[in-house]
């Protein structure tokens, strides 16, 4: 799935890289594309277009009213009808080693609830982003250097403390077992939520260090407008309202402004399971 609001130019990148990757990765594949209530009539067009040039099942879908981060995911969570749904945001450029590598990682165990990759921007994951060593003329460079981390990784993957979804596949067996993002969290913390919830299910939440792609970054952010300032002061008023709608259902003795992804999350964890025991007799046997 992939939503857009606006950003046609990287939107339209993000879409053709796309269309060549499934032509390379082996498989039956179908796209959700998902305009988020975007005032640009561009991305419809980009859209249609897209469909008639792809050899997938592609399905669109146009909010009337700006449903954020987590409307969209959640949509494309309940529309999808594979083993594995690839979220991918557009402002990124993929590639059939990226997918490939994710693809691989989220089925050597079943106990992988959500696989992520590399790029050149990360979002909660500094340790994650890899430039390469010289400049990107094109999608070709991107290609070349993204077959390059294929092949030095492999289906190599590191466990991780959180779920931070930008470009990431989520196996269904999570969505069998926990469900969705929670509505209650509009554009920030949903998938923080959603990744603590799938570990106190069992499951596991990793990186394919194979698994790399071009990401612009904050792609969102930077087409609402000439007033990057202003983007960006709203971004964070959002931030802090989904983050205190966080600190309620987790842990109300959080600070009470956001501090990024600086939290225990284990901790959050423990606590949850703290709550749960002490609310329902006999439960530490059934934990």
């Amino acid at each position: 799935m992939v939503p857009a609001r606006g950003a046609p130019v990287l939107t339209q990148r993000c879409l053709g890289s796309l269309l060549f990757t499934l032509r390379r990765v082996p498989g039956r594949h179908e796209v959700l594309l998902i305009d988020d209530a975007s005032p640009d009539p561009a991305i419809a067009s980009l859209f249609l277009d897209y469909r008639a040039k792809s050899a997938a099942a592609v399905r669109v879908f146009r909010f009337e009213e700006r449903a954020h981060y987590t409307g969209v995911f959640n949509l494309g969570l309940a529309r999808a009808e594979g083993r594995r749904i690839f979220f991918l945001s557009n402002d990124m450029q993929v590639t059939p080693h990226f997918l490939n590598a994710l693809l691989g990682v989220a089925g050597l165990r079943p106990e992988i609830a959500t696989v992520r990759g590399t790029s050149t921007y990360t979002d909660s994951f500094p340790e994650y982003k890899v430039v390469p060593p010289f400049r990107l003329r094109g999608y070709e460079d991107i290609l070349a250097f993204s077959d390059f981390v294929s092949d030095y990784h492999g289906l190599s993957y590191r466990k991780d403390r959180l779920f931070s979804g930008d470009a990431v596949i989520v196996n269904r067996a999570v969505l069998e077992k926990i469900g969705g993002f929670d509505p209650q969290f509009y554009g920030y913390y949903s998938d923080f939520d959603f990744g603590l919830r799938a570990q106190q299910a069992g499951f596991e939440l990793v990186c394919a260090q194979g698994a790399w792609l071009f990401h612009e970054g904050a792609g969102h952010v930077k087409d609402e407008g000439p007033d990057l300032e202003q983007s960006t002061r709203r971004r964070d008023e959002l931030i802090q309202a989904d983050y205190l709608r966080f600190r309620s259902k987790w842990e109300p003795q959080l600070p009470e402004h956001h501090l990024g992804v600086r939290y225990d999350f284990e901790r959050l964890r423990q606590r949850q399971v703290e709550l749960f025991c002490a609310l329902t007799p006999g439960s530490a046997a059934l934990l």
